[in-house]
């Protein structure tokens, strides 16, 4: 059982999409998804914070609420919680006791053991039904009509976050395929809500919607934005000053995705505003210390680029920077890399860029330090994050480590 449970928690490269092997391991368990009520987050950016954002929402309004996401920052555990406190490592333990009697024998019957990720999902599953849980607030992990996930039936909502280019391999090259994808979380007399998509995505969001004979509602724009330090007050529909403590303008859609979900669910306004205030999303825009100002962000795609590069001028306008970069190969670093050298940062960013540590799929720091300098920055790759963090806070500017969220367990290491 310990060799199963290194498996278990193993850093998985290639992803196994479909459901037949999840449905086979859920039902060794009598499907304990079906005894659930569930809202069901698909999208490309904005997911985690979104479901943040819905988790303390619906145990502020009294629900006891669990939440299931991936990947997780620092420990496993991360990934499965309720009311904002994670599961033990104990019973993780017991759990995985359980889960991995069951997936032996759907190894013996298919031939294939189910992947961590189909594990971790019937582990949320079973000890969600085992804790009564009133609601789950579910995260796909790739995509969503094959995705692990979307072996249970009608949620009581699909929560679609903003699409864009990402995992093309699995999920195709274009915006229609990419949305095709997420939309397969869409059931039959199952409402949708979304937010404002480019024209291709919205026609594909709509057409699923229509097929599955689902109500389908575009979360409304927040409006007239202040900023409180790194803190975002906003309005929506009539209700005014919403705070939330995630930094960023994109964090206020995220925002206004979750409260017109819950709002929709008949949740108490006053509970939307408390939820909103009191929801944290680890590795988004995150300020890690004042001196230096060290700030994290995942920003893994282009959209996620784009929105840290308007939070560092948003809230560090004027500032030098050191940039601390790292990422997964298989992502279209070249177009984030412009999207830093359109917006000026050659002449007002150093580069650092390091390794993502234990990860198949990361790109080589004098790889990175390459495409960078091939654009003009001026880069040094480092031998790991601790060396790279230390040379930065010689530098006495800003610190901005972003690329990939894998990153965040590297420095948490060595800070």
């Amino acid at each position: 059982m310990d060799d199963f449970k290194k498996y278990a928690n193993s850093f998985q490269a290639k992803s196994r999409l479909g459901l037949e092997s999840i449905g086979r391991l859920c039902e060794k368990f009598q499907n304990p998804q079906d005894k659930l009520k569930f809202i069901h987050v698909a999208g490309t950016n904005g997911k985690g914070s979104v479901c943040a954002f819905l988790q303390c929402i619906l145990t502020e309004s009294g629900r006891k609420t669990g939440k299931y996401i991936s990947p997780n920052m620092l420990d496993v555990c991360e990934r499965i919680s309720i009311d904002g406190k994670n599961i033990t490592e104990n019973e993780m333990n017991a759990l995985l006791d359980e889960v991995g009697k069951a997936a032996a024998e759907v190894e013996r019957e298919t031939g294939a053991m189910p992947t961590q990720f189909e594990i971790w999902t019937a582990a949320a599953f079973i000890y969600f039904e085992k804790q009564n849980c009133d609601i789950v607030v579910l995260e796909t992990g790739l995509g969503g009509r094959l995705d692990a996930t979307n072996i249970i039936k009608a949620p009581l909502c699909s929560v679609i976050t903003k699409i864009d280019i990402d995992h093309i391999d699995y999920l195709g090259g274009t915006l229609e395929k990419i949305a095709g994808e997420k939309a397969g979380i869409i059931k039959k007399n199952s409402p949708v809500v979304t937010v404002n998509q480019e024209e291709c995505v919205m026609e594909v969001l709509k057409e699923s919607a229509k097929r599955n004979e689902s109500y389908f509602f575009i979360a409304d724009t927040p409006k007239n934005h202040r900023q409180d330090s790194m803190s975002e007050i906003f309005d929506l529909n009539d209700i005014k000053n919403l705070r939330i403590n995630l930094s960023g303008l994109h964090q206020t859609e995220n925002a206004a995705l979750a409260a017109e979900v819950a709002l929709f669910m008949d949740i108490e306004e006053k509970y939307v505003l408390s939820g909103l205030d009191k929801a944290r999303n680890m590795g988004r825009f995150e300020k890690l210390s004042e001196n230096p100002c060290t700030v994290f962000d995942g920003a893994h795609n282009l959209s996620g680029t784009q929105a840290l590069i308007n939070a560092i001028e948003r809230y560090f306008p004027e500032e030098k920077l050191t940039i601390i970069y790292g990422a997964m190969a298989d992502k279209d670093i070249d177009a984030s890399l412009t999207l830093f050298k359109e917006h000026g940062f050659c002449d007002r960013a150093r580069v650092f860029t390091v390794t993502v540590e234990d990860n198949p799929r990361a790109q080589r720091a004098d790889v990175l330090a390459d495409m960078f300098s091939a654009m003009g920055f001026k880069v040094s790759s480092f031998e790991n994050i601790g060396k790279a963090y230390d040379e930065a806070v010689k530098q006495g500017n800003t610190v901005v480590i972003c690329g990939s969220l894998y990153l965040y367990k590297d420095l948490k290491k060595y800070l």
